[in-house]
């Protein structure tokens, strides 16, 4: 017996920094990673005898870790409570952002037609300079003139709205 806790304390206990860093790495927590680590030195003392095959104990005892951690984390329930102030202000920003995205829209269709083309192609559908070119008919050079024409119009209505 004396012999299986030396060689035990001789192959696992070297270990334990590196596990307790991944534990912590995964939990964010020191004291539920020291509690992680701990488990899992007990499941490896019980399971020793069939321990002496494994050929790398390192990569054995982090995945042991992982794997607790995960379970942990799984376990655990959200304990964030979301208060009204905190939710009325995300609706407040929600609306905020609607608006703004209106009145961007309500600029884009005043800009000429092939800008505000460009424009919601560039930005509404994430097209690409070539697809933008292929579907106004036009150079993928004319694209970024056009693009760069509409950016200067809708700068320039920014600043008048904003001044109001």
């Amino acid at each position: 017996m004396k012999r299986d806790t030396e060689q035990f304390k001789h192959d696992y206990l070297p270990l334990q920094p590196a596990m307790q860093r991944m534990a912590e790495s995964l939990l964010g927590n020191e004291d539920e990673a020291a509690d992680v680590v701990q488990d899992c030195f007990v499941t490896l003392w019980e399971e020793r005898e069939t321990l002496r095959r494994v050929v790398n104990r390192e990569a054995w005892c982090i995945t042991l870790v992982k794997r607790r951690c995960v379970d942990l984390l799984r376990k655990r329930k959200p304990t964030a409570s979301i208060d009204e102030r905190a939710l009325a202000l995300a609706e407040e920003e929600s609306a905020d952002k609607e608006e703004q995205l209106r009145v961007a829209l309500q600029m884009v269709d005043r800009l000429p037609k092939r800008q505000a083309q460009a424009i919601r192609m560039k930005h509404l559908e994430a097209a690409d300079t070539d697809r933008i070119a292929a579907a106004l008919h036009i150079t993928p050079g004319n694209v970024y003139t056009l693009l760069s024409r509409a950016y200067s119009s809708l700068k320039q209505m920014i600043i008048e709205y904003e001044e109001r």
